[in-house]
């Protein structure tokens, strides 16, 4: 493996256990990599002034923690695309993720993260780092994937994926049957949302329905 696509798998490494432990130490990154390439590169990250290395604690440097979001969001991004548009699953889609993130330069990433209409998580639920084309009020291409809320009364849509944090939403969108995959008309948007699939009607919150991510299959 190249130097610097090691240093990229290393950093977006720690970014996940800051993520999910709070902190990174060196030894988890031995129990990845092996302790002789882990050493190898731990040294290398801290010469570069990407990280430091206390008591066998990293800690990411201003460049190294900047370095490290580019690499995670682009393999987010990577995900939502394999996932959502081209429906890739299992082997296939962690592979390609992982050789996303080494090879598409950041003109890409933001036109497919306005493409998929600025995704906040993962497929797998983690969050997404923003770019500055999420931060910018202005969008360059209409985005193939957007909140339920926000299309137009009479189109057909499926449901993508869904991003809410609160399990009572979650629940109540799981009890009706609003999950991936669902087709779905929306029959009315005033005063209320009404969606229609099969012989079935039901009214939605527009609150839940800013969490519910569709793509349109029928105008």
């Amino acid at each position: 493996m190249a130097d610097e696509t090691q240093i990229e798998e290393m950093l977006e490494y720690i970014w996940i256990l800051e993520e999910n432990d709070g902190k990174a130490v060196s030894s988890c990154i031995g129990d990845k990599f092996g302790e002789d390439i882990a050493n190898t590169y731990i040294t290398e990250m801290v010469e570069k002034q990407l990280i430091n290395l206390s008591d066998r604690e990293i800690a990411f440097t201003k460049a190294g923690k900047k370095r490290a979001e580019m690499i995670i969001r682009r393999h987010r991004i990577a995900e939502r695309l394999l996932n959502d548009v081209l429906e890739m699953r299992g082997e296939e889609f962690e592979r390609g993720a992982c050789q996303f993130e080494h090879f598409v330069n950041e003109e890409i990433v933001a036109s497919i993260c306005t493409l998929l209409g600025h995704p906040e998580v993962c497929p797998h639920g983690n969050k997404i780092p923003q770019g500055e084309c999420c931060l910018s009020a202005k969008k360059n291409l209409e985005p193939v994937i957007s909140p339920l809320s926000l299309i137009k009364a009479g189109k057909k849509v499926k449901v993508v994926y869904i991003s809410t944090k609160s399990h009572a939403s979650l629940d109540r969108l799981t009890g009706i049957g609003v999950i991936p995959g669902l087709e779905l008309t929306i029959h009315q948007k005033f005063p209320s949302m009404i969606l229609q699939y099969g012989e079935t009607q039901l009214a939605l919150d527009n609150d839940i329905a800013k969490n519910v991510y569709v793509r349109i299959i029928q105008s």
